[in-house]
């Protein structure tokens, strides 16, 4: 289906619906293919191409991309180690300039680029896609059926030589089997005639739009050009690698990585369903308002039956692509309740793996600077397994380095459910609570995580950490403490620093109705002392009288302000709202 068609069609929705349930046949016209060969085209493609060409194996494939200088897209495509040099497969809207831009620092390297023309690149999409495919598809006996997305093999077809490569473009599994014959013809209509009678179906182009949609897979020519960065596309968390070092437009993109992002990048849009929809959309490229401003531009758009609701791809600015943020969108004269998503819209693959899989990709994904779709899948790991404590640890993290500390401490917290002598919980936890201005609970954290890390030490060597013995020897030094301030304040019994001291053992004991008297003494000797309505305020907090709490902490953050002292007064204001909202509940 193309940006402009109708979303209400109905044979479309239908085969959609079919092609999710068991699988569709297509003939791809669209896709060109090229055989580059030589001995320098491995070196030499590893020096212009954006992913890492030489980790690849015979039997391995990538996305990849060629770009100029200024990191512009030139041509995406798939491309597949091959034992004497690589096969790439390219839409024919962009084969000709990709080539190009290849060939223009083609000086003195020995290598050839060779396009295949008596071929026939045929797919097959669907939840039985490999079931059916291993029934017309014999790999070659030193080849591998193939297991993961681009990887290939070698077989025949109707004894026709033909490789076979894992190719998605559906959130399906999907196969694109490219055969190499004159007979090009004959082998699609047996391999048609076959899906056919194993219950596939046809895909139309237009059922390709839309399952290619619901994946969130940008198209040429109406979701990117060659004007557009790789990286506002978001296809360069698949054909990027970080750490092959330099190639043609490597700069732009590692500067984008290090330092920020693209000022506008593709995102999904949830029209809602509950509203009436026009039966069509405009153009790809249409600006979308947001009060009256623009922020954005209209992309890819279709019905989608998997979803039950309009979709599209747009180029939305930083302010809006935030997931699961709701925009009144204003597109062509009409306004649309939106909600932003990550794409993909649909991955039923995902459903299939296991949570260690899902939560090591999300590291990856994590480590390259995705943070968004990192926490995405990382949730669908937890999803898949309930236990799985690192998944919590690193969806924490995540979170923190947001500023969503709540939320990065209920996920510490699960680890702590889990395994509660969790070192780095507590740590982390600590973290958090001070940056919430919480230095009680932080401190407390800290003092956990320093238990659990020398019971861990002790475990390891063999001993038994007894935490209690531990606990009663901090509480008989403090006790000690008392006694000492004691008998120093019977000899001046108004003394500040005596009466801090005291106050704050008992603090420490959680005897909070004996804090109060000696705080209280100290800030009659020392008013602007900002600490010490810190500490009454907790005592009185502890003590059961949060009104009188709320007035100390109010005088100290007027104190604390005056004086410049920003750990109390953060604290102090983290406590009081807190306070606040309790006594409002």
């Amino acid at each position: 289906m193309s940006s402009t068609a109708s979303l209400n069609n109905s044979q479309v929705i239908a085969d959609v619906l079919q092609i999710r349930k068991t699988f569709g046949i297509a003939r791809l016209t669209n896709l060109a293919m090229l055989f580059i060969s030589g001995p320098d085209a491995a070196k030499f493609l590893q020096n212009r191409l954006s992913n890492d060409v030489l980790a690849l194996q015979p039997g391995q494939g990538q996305l990849n991309a060629a770009l100029d200088r200024q990191g512009k897209i030139q041509g995406v495509f798939g491309l597949y180690r091959q034992p004497d040099g690589f096969t790439m497969v390219i839409s024919r809207d962009e084969q000709a300039n990709c080539i190009a831009q290849i060939e223009k620092f083609h000086i003195v390297e020995q290598f050839t680029t060779q396009e295949i023309t008596n071929v026939a690149v045929i797919s097959f999409q669907g939840p039985s896609s490999e079931a059916f495919v291993k029934t017309i598809f014999q790999p070659d006996s030193s080849s591998a059926f193939p297991e993961k997305e681009h990887a290939w093999c070698a077989g025949q077809l109707a004894n026709q030589p033909c490789r076979l490569i894992q190719r998605s473009f559906s959130g399906e599994t999907g196969y694109l089997l490219l055969v190499e014959t004159d007979d090009a013809e004959g082998i699609w209509t047996v391999a048609h005639q076959k899906a056919l009678e194993a219950g596939g179906i046809n895909m139309s182009e237009a059922a390709i739009e839309v399952l290619r949609v619901e994946a969130g897979l940008p198209r040429f020519g109406c979701d990117y050009d060659f004007e557009t960065l790789l990286p506002e596309t978001g296809l360069e968390r698949e054909a990027v690698s970080y750490s092959k070092g330099c190639y043609l437009g490597q700069e732009t993109i590692a500067r984008i990585k290090t330092y920020g992002t693209v000022q506008k990048a593709l995102v999904g849009l949830l029209f809602d369903a509950t509203e009436s929809q026009p039966d069509s959309l405009p153009p790809a490229g249409t600006a979308c308002l947001l009060d009256g401003k623009p922020v954005g531009t209209l992309q890819s758009h279709v019905f989608s039956p998997t979803l039950n609701r309009p979709i599209a791809l747009a180029y939305l600015g930083k302010a809006e692509r935030v997931p699961g943020k709701t925009l009144q969108l204003e597109i062509d004269g009409h306004t649309y309740a939106t909600e932003v998503v990550l794409l993909p819209f649909y991955d039923a693959r995902l459903q299939y793996k296991p949570g260690t899989e899902l939560l090591n990709e999300g590291l990856k994904l994590f480590s390259d600077g995705y943070d968004e779709e990192a926490m995405r899948l990382i949730q669908q790991a937890i999803e898949r397994d309930s236990a799985l404590v690192e998944a919590y640890e690193a969806l924490g993290v995540i979170l923190s380095r947001h500023e969503r500390f709540q939320e990065a401490i209920a996920m510490m917290e699960r680890v702590l459910e889990l395994e509660p002598e969790h070192v780095l919980a507590h740590t982390n936890l600590s973290v958090f609570y001070m940056k919430l201005g919480d230095k009680e609970k932080a401190e407390e954290e800290k003092a956990k995580a320093t238990r659990a890390a020398f019971s861990k030490k002790a475990k390891e060597a063999g001993l038994v950490f007894d935490a209690e013995a531990e606990r009663r020897k901090k509480e008989q030094a403090t006790l000690e403490k008392i006694s000492m301030f004691l008998e120093a304040l019977s000899f001046s019994p108004e003394d500040p620093l005596g009466n801090f001291g005291l106050g704050s053992a008992y603090l420490e004991l959680k005897r909070y109705d004996e804090a109060i008297e000696p705080f209280e003494k100290v800030l009659k000797a020392q008013p602007k002392h900002s600490v010490a309505y810190l500490s009454l305020g907790k005592a009185y907090e502890g003590a059961d009288q949060p009104n009188k709490a709320q007035e100390v902490y109010q005088k100290g953050i007027e104190v604390a302000a005056a004086k410049g002292d920003l750990m109390p007064l953060k604290e102090m204001q983290a406590k009081l709202d807190n306070l606040t909202l309790k006594l409002q509940g």
